[in-house]
């Protein structure tokens, strides 16, 4: 669905992809990284493009009420459902842009206890694990620019991230970063995803938000938005 706000987006982020493609560098704003690993490629235009958000999210409970600290931090409560933090943030842009959203989640459930959850990613992350996906995006020829969100897990991607990356092929799309952390920002994560998608122009000014900043989130994802322009 064509919206004014996501009209303003797509000339927007024409304006700023452009401009990335011949400066062949990071176009700075929140979350920006040092990276100038951007393509010095010309863009095709985007007015007439669909958009996609793929984001990784686990909130380690669905109740709102007499959190422990850990499911708080995993967590942004709205009008009294409970959010993911990443899922939060792709919500955000959803709102904004008027892209269509899909959820990368894996075959097998998730613990949401979080001592377990935190070995189990750490464990797989140290057997170069890649966990079955639940399902993969069964239209991603139909997109030109994706929005691809994950928290950042033991100082790099979730191993589940990775499977996503690798069993789709995002050859020739326009790739706009955004994670959640709890301390740890990008963690070199935009670099990683920029090689493993050699094939598509993965934009450096990546956006990143802190646990500890989440109700400040819609105010940074609008900020990182127009920026883009």
């Amino acid at each position: 669905m064509e919206t004014t706000k996501r009209r303003k987006f797509l000339a927007l982020a024409t304006a700023t992809l452009a401009g990335a493609a011949v400066a062949g560098c990071s176009t700075g704003g929140a979350g920006n990284t040092s990276s100038n690993s951007t393509p010095s490629k010309l863009l095709p235009p985007l007015d007439d493009s669909r958009i996609l958000i793929a984001y990784f999210s686990v909130p380690e409970t669905d109740d709102p009420n007499n959190m422990s600290d850990d499911e708080e931090n995993s967590t942004h409560v709205v009008d009294g459902k409970v959010l993911g933090n990443t899922q939060y943030v792709a919500q955000i842009i959803e709102e904004r842009t008027g892209a269509e959203v899909f959820r990368i989640e894996t075959a097998e459930e998730l613990p949401l206890d979080h001592e377990t959850l935190e070995n189990l990613a750490l464990e797989q992350q140290e057997a170069n694990e890649r966990p079955k996906l639940k399902a993969l995006i069964p239209n991603l020829e139909e997109y030109d620019t994706v929005f691809i969100g994950y928290p950042i897990w033991w100082y790099d991607l979730p191993m589940p991230m990775y499977t996503f990356l690798e069993e789709h092929d995002f050859s020739g799309k326009n790739i706009m970063l955004f994670s959640t952390h709890g301390g740890n920002r990008l963690s070199g994560t935009v670099e990683t995803i920029t090689d493993t998608l050699s094939d598509s122009t993965v934009i450096s000014n990546a956006l990143t938000i802190s646990r500890d900043d989440m109700d400040d989130a819609e105010a940074e994802v609008v900020n990182w938005l127009d920026g883009l322009g």
